[in-house]
C-alpha cells in the first residue's frame, strides 16, 4: 500500500489532511510535468475512493494540443485491484519518476507523455468518466498550463464525465519546480486542511498521516521471522513495521540486519535476516531500531526504511553466528535470506563477472560441459547437465558498482595473486538475492587456496609430447622503412610492440616450463619459415632462455611454403637432442564445405611429421591439428531444424567429423610408423562426435549413428554414416580424466578441446599425461590484450607481470613415454628396425651400447 506522494516540489512532500472527497471509485487527483532533462517526470495521480476489485476496467488516454481525444491508450493489467484511500501513480517512464520522487511509479505508459497544454482522460469500460483539461482546447497560456509544475484537484472530486472546471484545481504555475523566483508561493505543491465538494453524495475522509512513535530500545517490535514468513514472498508486503535487530553488514543502497538470537522463532523455514534500503550511522554489530515498509525487490524481501523517522542506535549486541552452507546444499537458501552465512573450501566455478561486477561464483565442484562427460542426450549427459546448475553461490563486491576500483573482499588481486577457476574459497557474510541468484556480501577478506602450478606435474619418461594453442601469436611485419609494425591486414594478435612483448614473454616462459621434447602449436601466424617468420621468432625467444642441449628447432614444409591459406596455422617444435625428423613433413588438406556459390567453410590443414627417438631408435609420428571452430555456420547449422544432438555440439560439428575421417584415413598409410600421436585443438569436447570417431566409436555404444558433412569433396558431396572409430586412445582419459583444457565463458563450464590421442603402439609406451591449467582458469582480464589496454597501472591491479599464466586461453596437455631400444645380442648384425628404418636400427644399437638415458620433463608426481 502506498501513501500519497502527491507530487514533490524540491523534495517537499505535501500532505493531505482530513480531505473530503466525493465517492467515485477512481478520480484524477493530480498531474505533474517535471523539471528534469526531457521534461520528466510526467505523471498522473489517481485517488482510489472505494475498493476496486478489478482495476482492469479502467484506463487512461491523452488529448494532445486541443486536437480532441486520442482514446483509451492504457488499460490497467487484468487481475489487479485497488484499496480505498490509496493513490495510484501512472508515469510516462520509470527512471525520471524514480529519480524525482525517490520511488518508482505504479505503472508506466507513453500515453502519459503529456505537456502543459494537453488533457488527460480517465476511462471506465471504455467510457470517459473524468478529465483534466479540455480535450478540444490547446491549453497554452491558460490557467491550467503546468509546464515544469503541478496541478492538484482541490474540490469537485465527483468524476466530471468530461466536463472540466478549472476552478476546482490549484496550480503551481509555469516553472514552479525548477527554482523560478516567480513562483515563490508554490513551494508547497498541494494544500493542507479540508476542502469542500460539489454535487453532494457520500463523502470519504482521507486522514492525516499519523506521526510514527518509534518507542525506545527494547520495546515490542515486529520480528523479522514474521516479516520473512515461510513462503518465497513476504505476506507483509505493503505494511509498515518497526523492527529492532543487529546490523550485520552493508552493501550498496542499504544494510543487513538480523534478529537477536533470543528472539529467533522455532521455525527453520523462516529467515531471521533482512536487507534494509536506506542508511543509518550505526556500527556493524550494534542493534538498531527503525521503521519502514516491507517490499519484495526482484525476489528479495526488503524493508524500505522511512528516512523521516530517525533510527535508534541500541548499542552493542551479542555477535551473530554464521549459518554454514554445506555444498551440495542441505537447505533451501530462501530460509536464510538476509542472514549471515559462510562457506568453507567452496570451489570457484566462474570469474565471468569478476571485473565488470566484482563477482565470483562458487559451488561444490567446478562445472563440466556435459558433452565433455558423455555422448549428447545420454543418461550421463543429462545427469551432468543437471549437476552443472546445482549449488551455485555468488560472492560479490559490496559496492555493486561496475568495474570496481578494487574488490572489497580480495583487495590485493593481481597477476601474482589471482582468483582462478578451481581455487578453494572460504567466505562469510550476509546472504542476499538478486538477478536470479543467491549472493554473499563478505564481511572480511575471503580466504583463497590457489591451485596454481608453476610446472606441469607429470611422471617423467624419456620422451614428452605436448599440445599448446598460442592464441594468435603474430610477431608483426617489416614495413617499407624497415621497422616492425603490427598495423597490417590479417593481424589477429598483438596490436603493438608492448602487447606483443607481454604475449611472447608469457608464451616463452610457459613453453620453457612445459619442457616437452615435441610441442604441437596452434594459432601461430601463417607467414612461412623465414628469418622474420612467427615460428622463427618464437623459437629464437625460447632458445634464448635455454642451454645448448635443450634448444628447439621447428618443422618446415619441404619447399618452405606456408601451411594452408588461413591467417593462422599449426606448427611443430622439437628438441634435436632428443628426436630427429624422419622424412619430409606431410600436409593433409582438410575438407571444405560449399555453403554458397562463392562461400566455403574451411579449416586449417594438418601437419604430419615422423621422428626417430634418438635414445631408443624407435620411430613415431606426430599429427598436429586445428579443426573448425564452433563459431560461424556450416550447412547443417543453417538447416531449417537442426537436430538437438547437432546444436549441443556447436556449429560445424559434421564438418569436424569429416575432418576426423580425413585425418584417420591419412594416418592409415602403412608406410607411416605404427607409433602415432594425434594432438591439437580439435574444437570438440571429449565426448563429442569428432573425438569419438577418432577413438572408440560404434553406433551401438554411442546410441546414435554419426554422419559426415554434406557438400564436401568426400563421397560425392553426400553425408555418409560412420560405422566405427579409428581406435586411438585419449590419453587424458587414461591419465587425467578429471582434467580439462578450456573454460567457456558462455556456459561457465570446463572441458577439453585440446587432445592427445595415441595409437595402440604408442599407448603401450605411455607413462603419464596431464593438463597444465595455466590459462583457461585464469581471469580473462590478465590476458595480454586486456591487461595493457585496461589494467596497465602497476600501482593498481598489476596485471602486466610475465609468467606462464594466461599466456593463452587454452591449456597445454603434456604426455610422457618410455621408449626402449630393442635388445641387441652380441652376434647380431644391425639391420632395419621395423618401426624406425635403417637409421632407427643404428641409433638403437648406439643407445644399447652407450646406455644413454635422459630425463624427459618437468617435476615428478
Amino acid at each position: 500500500m502506498k501513501t500519497s506522494l502527491t507530487v514533490l516540489s524540491a523534495g517537499i512532500i505535501a500532505a493531505l489532511s482530513s480531505t473530503a472527497i466525493q465517492a467515485n471509485d477512481l478520480v484524477i487527483s493530480g498531474v505533474i510535468d517535471g523539471p528534469l532533462s526531457g521534461g520528466v517526470p510526467k505523471a498522473v495521480e489517481l485517488f482510489v475512493v472505494n475498493d476496486i476489485a478489478d482495476l482492469s476496467t479502467y484506463g487512461l488516454g491523452s488529448a494532445n494540443n486541443g486536437g480532441g481525444t486520442d482514446g483509451e491508450e492504457f488499460t490497467f493489467p487484468a487481475g489487479t485491484s485497488a484499496t480505498a484511500g490509496t493513490y495510484i501513480y501512472v508515469a510516462s517512464e520509470i527512471d525520471g519518476f524514480t529519480a524525482f520522487f525517490g520511488s518508482a511509479p505504479d505503472y508506466d505508459t507513453s500515453s502519459m507523455g503529456i505537456n502543459g497544454d494537453d488533457a488527460v482522460e480517465l476511462f471506465k469500460d471504455g467510457n470517459v468518466i473524468d478529465t483534466f483539461g479540455d480535450i478540444n482546447t490547446d491549453g497554452s497560456g491558460t490557467a491550467w498550463e503546468y509546464l515544469d509544475g503541478w496541478a492538484y484537484r482541490t474540490s469537485g472530486q465527483t468524476a466530471n464525465g468530461g466536463s472540466f472546471d478549472a476552478s476546482n484545481w490549484t496550480y503551481s504555475g509555469v516553472n514552479a519546480l525548477d527554482g523560478s523566483s516567480t513562483n515563490a508561493g508554490a513551494t508547497t505543491p498541494f494544500p493542507t486542511g479540508t476542502f469542500t465538494t460539489e454535487g453532494g453524495g457520500e463523502v470519504v475522509e482521507v486522514p492525516e498521516e499519523p506521526v510514527v512513535e518509534l518507542g525506545v530500545c527494547g520495546d515490542d517490535a515486529t520480528l523479522i521471522s514474521a516479516i520473512q514468513g515461510n513462503e518465497s514472498s513476504s505476506a507483509e508486503v505493503g505494511n509498515n513495521v518497526i523492527i529492532e535487530a543487529i546490523v550485520t553488514g552493508t552493501r550498496a543502497g542499504g544494510f543487513f540486519v538480523q534478529e537477536e538470537t533470543s528472539d529467533y522463532d522455532a521455525d527453520d523455514s523462516t529467515s531471521e535476516g533482512l536487507f534494509v534500503q536506506g542508511s543509518v550511522e550505526v556500527e556493524t554489530g550494534n542493534a538498531v531500531r527503525l521503521y519502514g515498509e516491507v517490499e519484495e525487490n526482484y525476489g528479495m524481501t526488503t524493508l524500505a526504511m522511512d528516512s523521516d523517522v530517525a533510527a535508534l542506535d541500541c548499542g552493542t549486541a551479542d555477535a551473530v553466528s554464521a549459518v554454514e552452507l554445506s555444498m551440495p546444499y542441505q537447505l533451501d537458501l530462501e530460509t536464510v535470506e538476509g542472514m549471515v552465512v559462510s562457506v568453507t573450501d567452496a570451489t570457484v566455478t566462474s570469474t565471468n563477472n569478476l571485473w565488470r561486477f566484482g563477482e565470483v561464483v562458487v559451488s561444490d565442484t567446478i562445472k563440466r560441459q556435459p558433452s565433455d562427460v558423455a555422448a549428447p542426450l545420454s543418461e550421463a549427459y543429462v545427469a551432468a547437465e543437471e549437476a552443472s546448475e546445482t549449488s551455485l553461490l555468488t560472492i560479490e563486491d559490496n559496492s555493486s558498482s561496475q568495474y570496481p576500483d578494487a574488490l572489497n573482499y580480495f583487495p590485493n588481486f593481481s597477476y601474482a595473486n589471482a582468483i582462478r577457476i578451481g581455487d578453494s574459497v572460504s567466505a562469510s557474510g550476509p546472504l542476499n538475492y538478486s538477478f536470479g541468484t543467491f549472493r554473499i556480501n563478505p564481511s572480511d577478506i575471503i580466504e583463497v587456496t590457489s591451485t596454481r602450478e608453476a610446472n606441469p606435474v607429470v611422471t617423467e619418461g624419456n620422451l614428452s609430447i605436448a599440445t599448446f594453442n598460442v592464441l594468435n601469436y603474430f610477431n608483426g611485419e617489416v614495413d617499407t622503412n624497415g621497422e616492425v609494425t603490427f598495423d597490417f591486414d590479417g593481424n589477429r594478435g598483438a596490436r603493438n610492440a608492448a602487447a606483443f612483448d607481454l604475449q611472447q614473454g608469457r608464451i616463452v616462459e610457459a613453453i620453457v616450463n612445459l619442457n616437452a621434447d615435441v610441442v604441437g602449436l596452434m594459432e601461430i601466424e601463417n607467414d612461412g619459415f623465414g628469418e622474420d617468420s612467427a615460428i622463427q621468432s618464437l623459437v629464437n625467444a625460447i632458445n634464448a632462455e635455454l642451454g645448448e642441449t635443450e634448444q628447439y628447432s621447428f618443422i618446415a614444409t619441404s619447399d618452405n611454403s606456408e601451411i594452408g591459406t588461413d591467417a593462422i596455422t599449426v606448427g611443430l617444435l622439437f628438441k634435436a637432442s632428443v628426436v630427429t625428423p624422419e622424412n619430409d613433413a606431410i600436409v593433409v588438406a582438410m575438407p571444405e564445405q560449399q555453403l554458397e556459390e562463392d562461400r566455403l567453410a574451411r579449416m586449417r590443414p594438418s601437419l604430419l611429421q615422423s621422428f626417430v627417438h634418438i635414445e631408443s631408435g624407435k620411430s613415431f609420428l606426430v599429427a598436429v591439428n586445428h579443426f573448425k571452430s564452433k563459431g560461424g555456420k556450416c550447412a547443417e547449422d543453417a538447416a531449417e531444424s537442426p537436430s538437438e544432438i547437432t546444436t549441443i555440439q556447436g556449429s560445424c560439428n559434421a564438418l569436424r567429423v569429416s575432418a576426423a575421417i580425413t585425418l584417420g584415413n591419412a594416418l592409415n598409410d602403412e608406410t607411416l610408423p605404427e607409433r602415432k600421436i594425434i594432438l591439437g585443438d580439435l574444437n570438440a569436447y571429449s565426448a563429442e562426435d569428432p573425438v569419438a570417431v577418432l577413438t572408440d566409436y560404434s553406433p551401438e555404444s554411442r546410441g546414435y549413428t554419426i554422419t559426415t558433412a554434406i557438400n564436401t569433396g568426400m563421397d560425392e558431396g553426400s553425408s555418409v554414416e560412420i560405422g566405427s572409430g579409428f581406435g586411438y586412445h585419449n590419453l587424458a582419459e587414461e591419465f587425467d580424466a578429471e582434467g580439462f583444457s578450456y573454460w567457456f565463458h558462455g556456459t561457465q563450464q570446463v572441458g577439453s578441446l585440446d587432445h592427445v590421442l595415441a595409437s595402440d603402439a604408442m599407448l603401450a609406451d605411455a607413462i603419464d599425461g596431464t593438463h597444465w591449467n595455466i590459462n583457461s582458469v585464469e581471469a580473462y582480464q590478465l590476458q595480454y590484450d586486456q591487461a595493457l589496454r585496461f589494467y596497465a597501472d602497476e600501482d593498481g591491479y598489476a596485471f602486466t607481470d610475465v609468467g606462464p599464466f594466461r599466456s593463452s586461453d587454452h591449456d597445454p596437455f603434456i604426455a610422457t613415454f618410455d621408449l626402449q631400444a630393442d635388445v641387441v645380442e652380441e652376434d647380431d648384425v644391425p639391420s632395419d628396425d621395423s618401426s624406425g628404418g635403417a637409421m632407427g636400427g643404428i641409433l638403437a644399437l648406439l643407445a644399447a651400447v652407450v646406455g644413454f638415458r635422459r630425463r624427459a620433463s618437468t617435476a615428478k608426481k
